[in-house]
Parts: C-alpha cells; structure tokens; sequence
C-alpha cells in the first residue's frame, strides 16, 4: 500500500520568501509580455493551493489583494482567505503577512491567565512564539469562522469584490469571537 503523504507542518520563512519571490517574478513578467496567457498560469497556481501548495497560497492572495488590471479583479476576501489558509497550514511568512490582522488575538492570548499552560503544552519559546500562536490563530479563523477550505475557493469565480471597512469590521468580530476557542484549542 503506498503511503499518504502529509503536508508540513512548517514552511521556513526563507524558503517561502525565496519561492514566493521567484513565482511573482515568473507571473509578473507573464503578465508584462504575454498577458493573454496570465490566466492559465494563475489557474495552475490555483491549482497548486488546492493541492495544499501554502506558497501558491501566499501567491493568490497577493494577486488577489490589489487585482491585475484587465485580467484579474481585485477580491479583498479572498486575499485573506488564502493568506489566513497559507498561514493555517504552516507558512511561516504567510504568518507575518497576517500579522496585522491577527496580532492583536496573539496579544490577547499571551495575556491570558492560561498562558503559562499554553506556553508549556505547545513548548513556546522566544523565537517560536508568533508562529505557533499566529498558526493557531489562522486555524481556527479558516476552519471556525471563515470556513474557507482551498479546494472552494480553487472553485470560486474571480469576482469584484474591493476591500470595504466593513469587511475589516467583521473580520475584527469574528478575531474577538475566535479568540477564547484558540486559548482552547492551545491548552488542549
């Protein structure tokens, strides 16, 4: 019987860095000299998050966050969906880029009674601390919350859909809400 792969639990912030750098590079120069095929390219990208790629992740939705004129219409929600499914999965740069969303649950959760524990169970130390809770957090968002899920969104058609503050209104509600179940989620 062969054996099922897992995805990583880890995806080094260089590595990612690297990877992601090299296919923007790649797409962004698709886009400047043979724009017409820029969406075969970023459907197989597309592709590739669906199968669990969190560097294709991080790819979508930085397309996704500003658009590409004439091919590819802005979609704030969906830029947060792959970004928090990336750093869900283990992308460590996804994890920072998120940062400025999730920052202050990671604040919350380090300022609860609980922390002690958490810190012990999850062996957080110094230089693990923004990954573990940041990963947790994102979990908990995608699969709670969002329920967002790669294969639905790899289905989903490309809409307009530019960021409104309300959107980041909600998302604060839903982080409030998300945060005594990821306290849970990190004692368990």
């Amino acid at each position: 019987m062969a054996r099922i792969e897992k995805r990583p639990e880890f995806i080094d912030y260089y590595e990612a860095l690297s990877t992601f750098t090299e296919w923007r590079k790649e797409i962004n120069t698709c886009i400047e000299i043979q724009p017409k095929s820029f969406k075969d390219m970023f459907n197989a990208v597309k592709y590739m998050a669906a199968s669990e790629n969190t560097v294709a992740m991080d790819i979508l939705a930085y397309y996704y966050k500003t658009g590409v004129p004439n091919l590819l219409p802005e979609n704030y929600m969906r830029y947060i969906q792959w970004e928090l499914i990336a750093a869900a999965r283990g992308n460590q740069l996804a994890i920072e880029k998120v940062q400025f969303l999730i920052g202050y649950a990671c604040d919350e959760i380090i300022a609860c009674e609980d922390y002690e524990t958490i810190k012990y169970k999850n062996d957080i130390e110094d230089f693990n601390v923004l990954y573990i809770l940041g990963k947790a957090v994102a979990k908990i968002l995608v699969k709670d919350f969002l329920k967002a899920y790669p294969i639905d969104l790899y289905k989903a058609p490309d809409e307009y859909k530019p960021y409104k503050q309300e959107d980041f209104i909600n998302l604060r509600k839903i982080i409030d809400s998300a945060v005594p179940k990821v306290i849970e989620y990190l004692k368990s």
